[in-house]
């Protein structure tokens, strides 16, 4: 309620998500008043949204009285999970039912004239000073060697900011290079950011917001350059992927944890431990469900890999809310998407053997 009085002292009401570019981002001829600067770069965050089930009907409806006829809700929601979860917030690109006192950020929408749009936003820079706001900031890209990824920034403010770029901490040089051996950096004709990624590894670009009455500093953004990424048509004629000094195999079955474990070693191999965030994307691109190499089965309730190591804190990707032991004791885990999952090790799941190899 807090968060929609807010919306409501601007005139406007929390956000009514009812199409699909809307659920991904901003469009057509409304406004969105961030109260967090930077959501590009806070992926992960949570946000209200106008969505309720506080009517005696117990009908999820819109803060507009409209039903709700598309939805976005993340898997086995709305679950009342932690009792009555009657208010209705956003996280990447589901929803959740939560309970509404709640904290988290928000939300506001309002529909305005596009003629008026620059004086709506010079409203609200006005009612915040007139120091730089971001309304995007960059976030994070993958690709490939060779490719390239753009890099988008806006602020606002008064006077109107001036963009600048570092990366990797340092300023940008505004011209284009043709050097093959470094990253191609540049400026687009819009003012945005350009990169090709040239070698493996992880790269960070931020952009800096300066006028007469501040500077604004957005999070690093993360450049995840691979030697390749592998897809379902790079699998060798015996069904293993290379990436990186490492074979991987991915099955296409399902068993459970300790089955799938006895099939990697039957091929010389183990469960994938994933020890990287783009060894982590290269599972999110192959969709579904995986078990991998982490469990606490023997381990005394402590998370370990299969070779026995700890989970490290720079390369740990548990769900929201994950572990959490849901409906009894779940010592595996499964990689769904971009996140790990804790699951009752007698489930069925597809898996993913790992093994070095020297060339």
């Amino acid at each position: 309620m807090d968060s929609r009085d807010y919306c409501l002292q601007r005139d406007a009401d929390l956000v009514v998500i009812n199409s699909r570019e809307e659920q991904l981002c901003c469009h057509d001829n409304k406004y969105y008043y961030y109260l967090k600067q930077e959501l590009d770069s806070v992926l992960g965050d949570t946000y209200w949204i106008g969505l309720s089930k506080r009517d005696p009907e117990g009908t999820w409806k819109w803060v507009d009285g409209t039903s709700m006829t598309s939805s976005s809700w993340g898997p086995g929601y709305p679950d009342d999970k932690y009792g009555a979860e009657d208010c209705g917030a956003v996280s990447m690109d589901n929803w959740y039912d939560e309970q509404c006192d709640s904290r988290h950020f928000w939300i506001c929408e309002k529909v305005v004239v596009l003629d008026h749009l620059e004086a709506e936003l010079n409203k609200e820079v006005m009612r915040e000073g007139g120091a730089p706001v971001f309304m995007r900031s960059p976030s994070s890209k993958m690709v490939s060697v060779g490719k390239t990824a753009h890099f988008s920034c806006r602020a606002r403010g008064n006077p109107k900011p001036t963009i600048e770029w570092l990366h990797n901490d340092r300023p940008l040089k505004r011209d284009r290079t043709d050097d093959q051996s470094e990253p191609a950096v540049w400026m687009d004709g819009g003012g945005d950011l350009v990169v090709r990624g040239v070698r493996s590894g992880v790269e960070t670009v931020r952009c800096v917001a300066n006028n007469r009455a501040g500077t604004a500093r957005s999070d690093p953004a993360e450049l995840i350059v691979y030697g390749k990424i592998w897809t379902w048509s790079d699998r060798r004629p015996d069904g293993w992927m290379y990436f990186n000094h490492r074979l991987y195999f991915i099955s296409t079955t399902k068993r459970n944890w300790t089955a799938s474990r006895d099939d990697c070693l039957q091929r010389d191999a183990d469960l994938v431990v994933i020890n990287s965030r783009e060894e982590q994307e290269l599972v999110k691109e192959l969709g579904g469900i995986y078990w991998i190499g982490l469990s606490k089965r023997d381990t005394k309730g402590t998370w370990k890999w299969v070779d026995g190591t700890k989970i490290s804190k720079t390369s740990s990707f548990w769900g929201e809310g994950q572990p959490d032991d849901y409906g009894g004791p779940e010592d595996c885990v499964a990689a769904w998407v971009d996140s790990w999952n804790d699951k009752r090790c007698n489930r069925l799941n597809s898996w993913i053997c790992e093994k070095v190899v020297v060339l």
